[in-house]
């Protein structure tokens, strides 16, 4: 966190789809004006590296655990000169408050004139409500224990819930007692067709990870996630907003427990198979040197040498192969910091044109 500042001149935060984390992410995106990247849940895309190099970054700051951002972005991020800092926990609610404290301590003149969103954390309708709201910071709750210390830092503080967190959100509010804003999330058939498509997009994706989970009750979790599927579409065509939204959303929760397999195999794989790691930083720096190149950087050398390297790694000669892939890491780390210069040249003389 020591390398964040308030001095920071351009952050990407690094997110994953996970409805709380993203917008946490998204709220607290506006007020630094950050520019938010959104990857899969537990699922490393080399694109979602040179997407970031692109933008050419001071920091990235990652929200959420491991399991939800892996740990690769950062490995990957790092070896490319990218200073990163992850702000997670061991859940989304733990994720919430070390962000919020992080705010407090780094950025407390942002916060004098936000409203404090106090939800419960697994309530996707209350998640949903929260991205429509301008100068919102969400305050999340797992049972009806509340960071006092956190909520007495806002001026104004409001109550958001839907029917599905009603009982826990009632006693948040006999604790905090005194007048509180309360703002309901209704389940509209709008909110409850984009359920039904975040848990179908869920599903073939755990679908698609199944081959890669040696634990065995993966297959039948996944047939439980698309028989949830298939009966939130029913209630959905009946009318039934309100059971069509709940049923999605234990549809997609059931799949991202299959991906979370998934992510803990790969995580696994990673650390024990050296060859699979070169592989996957030979991929990840062929999408870098595209993104450079398409910018005006000269890459012929660097791409000379991952080629040796991919010869290399074929056969078999994986010392060499790491050498190689350092040298271009090395190259390209000169050229990333190069184009994050030539980027703050541009918005100095953008600035001072425009006076």
């Amino acid at each position: 966190m020591s390398q964040v500042s308030a001095e920071t001149q351009s952050l990407v935060i690094l997110v994953s789809d996970n409805e709380a984390d993203l917008t946490l992410a998204q709220n607290v995106a506006k007020l630094l004006n950050a520019t938010v990247v959104v990857t899969k849940w537990g699922i490393f895309n080399e694109s979602v590296i040179s997407q970031i190099v692109d933008l050419s970054p001071d920091m990235v700051l990652i929200i959420g655990g491991p399991l939800a951002v892996v740990s690769v972005y950062e490995d990957e991020l790092e070896n490319l000169g990218i200073n990163v800092t992850r702000i997670g926990g061991q859940d989304r609610v733990e994720t919430n408050q070390a962000l919020i404290e992080f705010l407090m301590e780094n950025y407390p003149e942002l916060l004098s004139n936000v409203t404090a969103a106090i939800a419960y954390g697994w309530d996707y309708a209350a998640m949903l409500q929260l991205r429509n709201q301008s100068c919102v910071i969400p305050i999340l709750v797992k049972n009806a224990t509340v960071n006092e210390t956190i909520v007495k830092h806002f001026k104004k503080v409001e109550l958001v819930q839907s029917r599905f967190s009603e009982r826990i959100m009632e006693r948040v509010r006999e604790k905090l007692g005194g007048e509180v804003k309360e703002v309901v999330a209704n389940i509209t058939a709008e909110e409850a067709e984009k359920a039904i498509e975040v848990a179908q997009e869920k599903v073939q994706l755990a679908e698609s990870v199944l081959a890669n989970i040696t634990n065995p009750s993966a297959e039948r979790l996944v047939e439980l996630a698309k028989e949830k599927l298939d009966l939130a579409k029913k209630a959905y065509d009946e009318g039934k907003y309100g059971e069509a939204f709940g049923l999605a959303v234990a549809s997609r929760r059931l799949a991202e427990v299959v991906i979370s397999y998934s992510t803990k195999e790969f995580e696994r794989s990673m650390k024990m198979n050296h060859t699979m790691q070169l592989e996957l930083r030979i991929r990840v720096l062929e999408r870098v040197m595209l993104r450079l190149e398409a910018g005006g950087a000269n890459v012929s050398t660097e791409k000379g040498l991952l080629e040796q390297a991919k010869v290399a790694l074929k056969n078999g000669e994986v010392e060499k192969a790491k050498m190689l892939i350092e040298e271009i890491e090395k190259e390209l780390r000169i050229k990333v910091k190069e184009k994050r210069i030539s980027k703050e040249k541009e918005k100095v003389a953008k600035k001072v044109g425009g006076r």
